[in-house]
């Protein structure tokens, strides 16, 4: 795949201003590739880079230009068995990837900001008190958000390592469980998640 210098050096000048720079490219020289913290954490950064100078709702040929700047900076981190490497950080044809969940997250959030700011504090929110509703402030571990099992289908797609693999299979068993159930979806199941036709030892969990 061709270098993209100028994405390259993007990607990089963004990451080397911000704290934990040390740590995503030691990991990267160590393994060849980041654990699941250490890719939402350059992921947040790049999102969050990019609705700063682009607004809430970048175009699509800056998305994919932070996505070929990754693969740029960290070539062993490029899919081989996609068309141009980054697909699983931006892939334009379908508008997924970690960087357009990571965007698509901000938007909610500005929005729910706004709202906020448009309807006012509710009557519940003053009442206080410790009999109040509150919100959970933590998810247990084995709970996964919608985008957390969007970045683990993302994974599991391009992950030569089977423990991971099976690991994340367990992790969105509520999430497939739900496609079984769903007589629109449920026929798509090997589709959105294949790697249970190269894996032994996954189709326990598959949810059917």
């Amino acid at each position: 795949m061709r270098i993209d210098s100028e994405a390259k050096r993007l990607v990089e000048s963004i990451l080397i201003q911000k704290p934990g720079w040390e740590q995503i490219i030691n990991e990267y020289n160590r393994t060849k590739s980041f654990g699941d913290e250490t890719r939402r954490k350059m992921v947040n950064i790049l999102a969050a880079d990019m609705s700063e100078k682009n607004g809430s709702s970048p175009p699509r040929q800056v998305k994919e230009k932070y996505a070929r700047g990754i693969v740029a900076l960290f070539p062993y981190l490029s899919d081989p068995f996609s068309k141009n490497g980054y697909e699983h950080y931006y892939d334009v044809e379908s508008g997924t990837g970690y960087l357009a969940w990571r965007i698509k997250t901000i938007q909610r959030g500005l929005a729910k900001e706004r709202r906020t700011s448009f309807e006012g504090p509710s009557a519940e929110g003053m009442s206080g008190g410790p009999t109040i509703r509150r919100e959970p402030q933590f998810a247990p571990e084995a709970v996964l958000s919608e985008d957390e099992c969007k970045e683990a289908i993302a994974f599991m797609k391009h992950s030569a390592d089977d423990d991971s693999v099976k690991m994340k299979m367990k992790l969105t068993f509520d999430y497939r469980r739900g496609m079984v159930l769903d007589p629109v979806q449920s026929n798509n199941i090997l589709t959105v998640f294949p790697r249970f036709k190269d894996i032994k030892g996954l189709r326990h969990i598959l949810g059917n």
